[in-house]
């Protein structure tokens, strides 16, 4: 039987939230996430990450419940969560953007005179042994994101840790991984010309 949603939150509904009833958190959810997360993806323009971003919005407010009887405007309050949190995740996404658009300029100014498959296969184990060296929470889940694609909840649920420190993990991670190549680049360059000599 399908739940029927009233389409104004009442003041009774926020009070049982606000008391802790997750029947009356999920009827919250559903009736607000459609909208907020056309608002976010409209920011993001990724499926992936909206969904994220709006389960972090979500987990906020149940934290924060008790302050639902408080908030005049809860609609506008719940649009300033989520544009917010997407602008952060938007943040996030750009300093990435630019950690990899870097590491891979640097790749291309140590091998320039190499083959782009050829490169790209000698390349790999060097990302390996930088994977290897990551601490084993940190290894774990860049491997369980990044090779066998779970999202950050999935990651979250399968190592017992709350999603932002899944978040943490992989942005260390990757640090770790550009600082272990930027630091052997030496000998990943000698490795190429090694190759090409022979």
């Amino acid at each position: 039987m399908k739940m029927i949603i009233k389409r104004h939150q009442t003041p009774q509904n926020l009070t049982a939230i606000a008391a802790g009833d997750e029947v009356a958190f999920a009827q919250f959810y559903q009736y607000h996430f459609e909208r907020l997360a056309t608002e976010v993806f409209h920011i993001l323009k990724d499926k992936r990450q909206t969904e994220e971003v709006l389960q972090d919005v979500f987990t906020t407010i149940w934290h924060k419940r008790e302050n639902l009887l408080t908030i005049n405007n809860l609609e506008g309050y719940l649009f300033v969560l989520a544009r917010n949190a997407s602008l952060n995740q938007l943040r996030r996404n750009v300093r990435q953007a630019r950690i990899e658009l870097d590491y891979l300029q640097e790749q291309d100014r140590w091998s320039d005179t190499l083959d782009e498959p050829t490169r790209e296969e000698r390349y790999l184990p060097w990302i390996d042994l930088a994977i290897e060296q990551l601490p084993a929470q940190q290894k774990k889940a860049y491997i369980l994101s990044q090779f066998k694609g779970k999202k950050y909840l999935e990651v979250a649920s399968e190592m017992n840790i709350s999603r932002e420190t899944v978040k943490k993990y992989l942005q260390l991670a990757r640090l770790s991984i550009k600082s272990y190549l930027t630091k052997h680049r030496d000998s990943i360059v000698s490795l190429f010309f090694t190759f090409l000599i022979f």
